[in-house]
C-alpha cells in the first residue's frame, strides 16, 4: 500500500514539476502577412527487407524499413495565369537513395536498382512533395492537388494555397517535369 502511496506522490511531484513554462507577460506577436512558397523539394518511398549480421548466430531480418530517394531537382520560379509557382525538374542517381538504419546486407546499388524499377512503373504519381513556406503560415491542397504528407499523382499542375498567421491567402502553383 505504501508503494502505491509512494508512485503517487512521484507521478503528482512530475506533474506539478513539468506545468507549462512559458510566462505571463511576454509580449504579444504581431499577426503576421507573410504568405511565401520559397521551395518545393520531392521523394520517393518504398518498403524493403534487410538482413543484419546476416549468417551468423546473431542474424536478424528487418521487415518493411523504408528506403527515401530524395530526387535532385531544378527549380525556377513561373507565374501562370496570375498565380505565381514552381516549374520543377526532378531527376536521380544512386546518392539519392537514403538508406534506413544500421549497416545490413542490402546496399545502396541494390535499392537504386529497386526503385529504377519502381520509378518506371510509376513515374511520377507516387511522389511525396515538400514545401517550405513563411512562418506562422499553414497550406493546403486546392481542387485535386494530392494532400501533403502522403504520395500523391504530380502528372499534372497542382494548386496550394498558403494562408499567413493574419488570415490572407495567396495561391502557388507546381508544375513537375520528370527529367529521367
Amino acid at each position: 500500500m505504501k508503494k502505491k502511496f509512494y508512485i503517487l506522490g512521484i507521478l503528482l511531484g512530475n506533474m506539478l514539476i513539468t506545468t507549462s513554462c512559458l510566462r505571463s507577460g511576454l509580449e504579444e506577436l504581431a499577426n503576421s502577412s507573410e504568405k511565401k512558397m520559397t521551395a518545393v523539394n520531392y521523394s520517393y518511398r518504398f518498403l524493403y527487407n534487410d538482413t543484419i549480421k546476416k549468417g551468423t548466430d546473431n542474424e536478424e531480418i528487418l521487415k518493411d524499413r523504408v528506403c527515401d530517394v530524395i530526387f535532385t531537382k531544378t527549380s525556377e520560379a513561373i507565374k501562370e495565369n496570375g498565380i505565381a509557382g514552381f516549374k520543377t525538374t526532378i531527376n536521380h542517381s544512386l546518392n539519392s537513395i537514403q538508406k534506413a538504419g544500421p549497416s545490413g546486407s542490402v546496399t545502396k546499388a541494390m535499392l537504386y536498382n529497386k526503385f529504377k524499377n519502381l520509378i518506371a512503373k510509376d513515374g511520377i504519381s507516387r511522389l511525396w512533395l515538400y514545401v517550405t513556406i513563411s512562418d506562422a503560415a499553414t497550406v493546403k491542397p486546392i481542387d485535386n492537388a494530392p494532400q501533403l504528407g502522403t504520395p500523391g499523382d504530380y502528372n499534372s499542375d497542382r494548386v496550394y494555397e498558403v494562408k499567413a498567421a493574419d488570415g490572407s491567402t495567396e495561391r502557388y502553383i507546381i508544375k513537375t517535369v520528370k527529367g529521367f
